[in-house]
């Protein structure tokens, strides 16, 4: 008895194989952590390279720069995977649409074909600097007028009955678009992040009061000069700690260390990242009342 034909034809074979390779060289889990922890680096290392901090110095873990990027990307990807587990059912009933009614298939890929080659022109005009866009903008047009015209292809090749290419070479033209996509989004990832990176960084830098306020004890005197920042000395020469300063804020404690940024960051513009590190000449404390410091106009 032979085998009942495929519903998605050979553009539903070829897709459905393409698909399985990628399966066995990324899962899924892998592929959402690595998109996880990429757009964490990318995030950090930008909004502390703004902030004054080398992201070498910082010492972030794989779990730190995950962490950091859930929040801000969970709800991307439940997109992408609710559109990810859409996309079959929707092929199939393309797929027996241009059975039925080839003449609306005729006219719906003409307009995919319009649509995908405006985003492809877009997305080249973009990189060219001839048109203005954002830049996580620019991979988003090319990568969904990739996907449209190569889609609109291959329903045109099912409608048309046409084999314009080999099935070997078909797979190895969809095996393609797919790296082609992921390297896209892969691009858009990045943009994306450092836009969260530059704007937390511009936050932080109009309110540091967003961050935890900290006070310092020192056993010895740190110098530490900058505007809203206090020195006191204890009076108590028997002292574990001989001086308390005031007016910094706690803005990350990784790699041995506190990375800590002046309460007047904002209106200095010679203020620097300070960096203590984490052991028993140190102790911090956090209080809970925040005061405003004074700080130069």
């Amino acid at each position: 008895m032979s085998a009942p034909p495929d519903e998605g034809g050979g553009t539903g074979q070829d897709l459905t194989r393409a698909w399985a390779v990628l399966a066995h060289v990324v899962t899924p889990t892998t592929f959402i952590a690595a998109i996880l922890m990429y757009f964490g680096a990318v995030r950090a290392n930008t909004m502390y390279g703004q902030l004054g901090l080398d992201h070498s110095m910082l010492g972030l873990s794989f779990q730190d720069y995950v962490l950091r990027s859930v929040t801000l990307t969970v709800e991307p990807l439940i997109v992408l995977l609710v559109l990810a587990l859409i996309a079959p059912l929707a092929h199939r009933w393309v797929v027996r649409c241009a059975d039925r009614h080839c003449t609306a298939v005729k006219r719906v890929i003409a307009v995919l074909a319009v649509l995908g080659l405006a985003g492809v022109v877009v997305g080249l005009a973009a990189m060219n600097g001839r048109l203005r866009l954002p830049s996580y903008a620019v991979p988003i047009s090319l990568g969904l007028g990739v996907f449209v015209l190569v889609y609109g292809l291959s329903l045109y090749q099912r409608v048309s009955e046409r084999r314009v290419v080999s099935t070997g070479d078909q797979v190895l033209q969809r095996t393609l678009c797919v790296v082609l996509l992921l390297v896209l989004l892969l691009w858009t990832v990045s943009e994306l992040a450092q836009q969260a990176g530059m704007k937390a960084a511009t936050a932080y830098r109009s309110d540091p009061g967003a961050l935890p306020s900290t006070v310092v004890y020192s056993a010895r005197r740190l110098h530490l000069e900058s505007p809203g920042i206090e020195e006191t000395p204890l009076p108590d020469p028997g002292a574990m700690y001989r001086y308390r300063y005031r007016g910094l804020h706690l803005l990350l404690h990784s790699n041995q260390r506190y990375f800590l940024l002046p309460a007047c960051w904002a209106s200095d513009p010679w203020a620097r990242a300070i960096v203590l590190p984490a052991d028993a000449s140190l102790r911090l404390e956090f209080p809970m009342l925040k005061l405003p410091p004074e700080c130069p106009a």
